[in-house]
């Protein structure tokens, strides 16, 4: 295993207090096939990691909430119970998407969602991880991958933008289906420090 997803994981199952996440060094996201057992001995291909992208200035601090976009999706979809609103005052949401790797305009749609729900305007800040770009169906390359990224990015800003225009927005997260990957804590106490550009959380 990656030695960045050990420590967090070590963290979310031994430990206990506020630690700070930071940024991991490198990424994958091009899977290798388990039909294969000679790749039970290959190392994944690791390519240098862009780090975090900031938008937003203020300090806050809220309780973790959210998940795979998609699955927010659904849950939005079916009626099922989520935070009221008045909850979500005191909420940093957490968002990412999968392997399926959506495009722009369904991201964009989801997240509008959230805004006419009234939910951007009410949340403490928005902490996206960082999107798979490659899948065994879509071999995008490096270009491409980029591309993608950046178009995620952008889509997901300007939808935060249009009904909340202060809170931190920070994008490129090592959390959900990313690799390396931190347990990042759900429905516990998170500090997003903007000025400083640091993350703490609680295990």
């Amino acid at each position: 295993m990656d030695e960045y997803t050990v420590k967090y994981l070590k963290r979310a199952l031994f430990e206990h207090g506020e630690f700070e996440i930071k940024a991991s060094d490198t990424y994958n996201d091009m899977g290798l096939s388990w039909n294969d057992l000679n790749n039970l001995e290959r190392e994944r291909i690791y390519e240098p990691n862009e780090g975090w992208f900031w938008d937003g200035n203020v300090n806050v601090r809220g309780i973790t909430w959210g998940g795979c976009l998609e699955v927010i999706d659904d849950l939005l979809r079916c009626a099922i119970q989520i935070p009221s609103l008045e909850d979500f005052k005191n909420i940093v949401l957490i968002t990412e998407t999968s392997e399926d790797i959506p495009e722009s305009e369904y991201v964009f749609s989801v997240y509008r969602a959230l805004g006419e729900r009234g939910i951007l305007e009410r949340v403490r800040a928005v902490l996206v991880g960082r999107p798979k770009a490659w899948e065994f169906n879509k071999p995008n390359d490096k270009s491409q991958k980029d591309e993608y990224r950046k178009k995620q990015r952008e889509t997901i800003l300007k939808a935060i933008r249009m009904y909340n225009t202060s809170i931190p927005v920070v994008q490129n997260l090592d959390f959900g289906h990313t690799d390396p990957q931190i347990s990042l804590p759900y429905g516990m106490p998170i500090r997003v420090n903007s000025i400083a550009k640091q993350i703490f959380v609680e295990f």
